[in-house]
């Protein structure tokens, strides 16, 4: 077969696309708490009935992977396409306008949590899989499939294959969505994560006479308004938004209602772009902990932990973003636009410790109508398709024999 009837073999396949999403979606994997393995094994038994090779990998308790591979016949090169099993909560159902694990379909787009990010993205990447099967096409290279566990908190998932030397490749592609108002992107950037656990110390005394205290708590709100406003060296990069600084997203001390807080812990999500260091960072930090503990004596701020993922990013003129952006250009007759996202993924680690070419974000969710990690997440079914068929021609040229003229 040549493409244009592997494409046309994807429009068949649209039936099965929907279907694949609704069911995936029907498989609750909220994460807290995380537990994958329902999702886990329905992957696994539809990748067995497409003849791939697949394994099931336990990454810790009720935490699972799952690895798809369609060896070629040798002297190609591979992709890995990574996408998670894991959602975020739903939360309250009152804010819901459709059900969140129903995945109700009103004829054009699907809604329920993880259609956007990022069941729908997997189950592209397993249709494109599929019709590729079915057209009889003979790859040179291997195309693997990871659905991992935990990307929504700790990256447990990626971690382990990464750890146990299974995540290699000569391109990998991240499912994150790359969409906007209808308009399909390339993310070949990602910025990275810097977790800070705080604590300040204060002294314990009767809230009847708090003067004969030091309230730890109060210490610690000083500290994150000084924080809110940190200056972060950084060099501004050509297309993520810089760095960002949330003190404060989560805060705990006191014992109770009339004892004088001697203690507070409080955390605080820093975001980083290519460049720059951690070393720079925490210095900043202590810095600002230091003028606290100055204008405040009997406080003691400190830096308890650090949780530190560097940036990453594919350069502009990597092969790999061609590819991709030729094949959506086949798609949909638009070349697509180089952009970057506030959030981060498990790009990062395959790029930084993988060594692996990674196109950081693509995929089907919408940024501006998916609503990912809020109530009526959706995804559209057309871009599912097309995402589908961009998947199907990326693994045609990389593991195949080239892009066709």
């Amino acid at each position: 077969m040549d493409e244009k009837d592997v494409l046309r073999l994807v429009d068949r396949l649209k039936p099965n696309l929907l279907k694949l999403v609704q069911e995936l979606v029907r498989i609750p994997s909220e994460n807290p708490p995380g537990d994958e393995r329902d999702v886990a094994r329905f992957l696994h038994e539809k990748f067995d009935e497409l003849g791939y090779t697949v394994r099931e990998y336990e990454v810790g308790r009720n935490r699972a992977n799952v690895e798809a591979r369609l060896r070629g016949k040798g002297g190609g090169r591979s992709v890995l396409f990574n996408g998670h099993t894991d959602v975020v909560p739903a939360g309250p159902r009152e804010l819901w306008s459709k059900e969140p694990f129903g995945a109700d379909f009103d004829g054009s787009r699907i809604w329920g949590r993880g259609t956007a990010d990022m069941k729908g993205a997997l189950a592209s990447m397993v249709t494109a899989l599929q019709a590729l099967r079915e057209s009889g096409t003979d790859l040179k290279g291997d195309v693997v499939v990871h659905a991992v566990a935990d990307e929504e908190a700790n990256s447990l998932g990626t971690k382990y294959m990464i750890e146990k030397k299974l995540a290699k490749a000569d391109f990998a592609v991240v499912g994150e969505g790359s969409v906007a108002n209808d308009s399909i992107y390339l993310r070949p950037a990602v910025r990275g994560i810097c977790w800070i656990t705080l604590r300040t110390k204060g002294k314990a005394a009767h809230a009847s006479n708090p003067t004969n205290g030091v309230n730890a708590v109060l210490g610690m709100s000083k500290l994150l308004l000084e924080l809110q406003s940190l200056p972060i060296p950084h060099k501004p990069h050509r297309i993520l938004p810089p760095p960002t600084v949330a003190p404060g997203t989560t805060i705990r001390g006191g014992i109770k209602t009339n004892i004088i807080p001697p203690e507070c812990y409080a955390e605080v999500d820093i975001r980083n772009v290519p460049g720059m260091k951690e070393t720079e960072v925490v210095a900043a930090i202590e810095n600002a902990a230091k003028r606290i503990q100055k204008e405040n004596p009997g406080i003691t701020a400190e830096i308890v932990r650090i949780n530190w993922g560097a940036s990453a990013e594919l350069p502009e003129g990597h092969e790999l973003l061609q590819i991709a952006s030729l094949a959506a250009k086949r798609v949909t007759n638009v070349v697509p636009a180089l952009k970057g996202g506030y959030g981060t993924n498990d790009s990062r680690l395959l790029i930084n410790h993988a060594g692996v070419p990674t196109l950081c974000g693509f995929g089907p969710g919408d940024d501006t109508r998916g609503n990912a990690h809020a109530p009526d997440e959706n995804v559209s079914l057309e871009m599912l398709v097309k995402f589908t068929k961009i998947y199907a021609l990326m693994t045609l040229w990389i593991c195949g024999n080239g892009r066709s003229s």
